[in-house]
């Protein structure tokens, strides 16, 4: 950016874009306890408050109007082609080069991604790399029940089963203790809206203080119509 900034002629002044920036999304008060992910990410941004954050890593489920990027640090973009499992290793790779800086790394991570990848936490407790991983918990390798969804359609056979193979229920893991199991700290699982807000803000304290948090946001399953499109290749 430097070098870009240095390049640009004396004295210019860069032009308005022609395009409105998206509207970020407004917290409200949902219709009841259950937490979707767009509540996830609107307590968690409002948590995060006026900090300088670098949002490491992001679930499928997220909409790019629930959070105003403003720099280049604030989004390390997308894991690119269906890495399901980068998102711990991502988050704190990309933590331990911002480490010292001041800025918050966030890695936003389904709940199939964090267990493929979540040994990358030892890492960072073991090498003292803070850094917050909010796991967006469906239960459900739930990107893998839209593509059931859509062949069983296609061939004639009961929906109703696409989430077998997929589910993981009966019982359900918990995610929190899979962290404190490796050193970090472990919050949830949290499972009502209202608490959202007193444990993101003790989750975001013990990164400030030197540690590796990882919050268990269990969240109601399902893609917005765009997502569910773009991954069943519908138009």
């Amino acid at each position: 950016m430097a070098a870009l900034v240095e390049a640009l002629p004396k004295g210019s002044t860069p032009k308005k874009p022609a395009l409105s920036v998206v509207e970020p999304a407004k917290k409200q008060k949902p219709a009841d306890k259950e937490i979707a992910v767009e509540d996830l990410a609107l307590n968690l941004l409002a948590a995060v408050g006026e900090r300088e954050v670098a949002l490491t890593h992001v679930s499928l489920s997220w909409h790019g109007a629930w959070w105003h990027f403003r720099g280049p640090l604030d989004y390390l973009g997308s894991d690119g082609g269906g890495g399901v499992g980068g998102g711990p290793g991502i988050t704190v790779g990309a933590a331990l080069a911002l480490k010292g800086s001041g800025r918050l790394p966030i890695g936003v991570c389904g709940d199939g991604d964090f267990l493929m990848g979540c040994t990358a936490l030892w890492t960072a407790v073991h090498y003292r790399i803070p850094l917050l991983i909010v796991v967006a918990n469906n239960r459900s390798f739930y990107n893998d029940e839209v593509h059931q969804e859509r062949v069983a359609i296609t061939r004639n056979r009961p929906v109703e089963n696409k989430w077998i193979g997929q589910r993981m229920g009966d019982p359900e893991i918990d995610l929190a203790q899979m962290a404190r199991a490796q050193g970090a700290q472990g919050f949830g699982p949290v499972t009502d809206v209202d608490d959202l807000p007193a444990i993101f803000a003790k989750a975001i304290a013990a990164v400030e203080a030197g540690g590796v948090a990882v919050v268990d946001v269990r969240v109601k399953p399902g893609y917005g119509p765009n997502v569910a499109r773009a991954m069943t290749r519908q138009a």
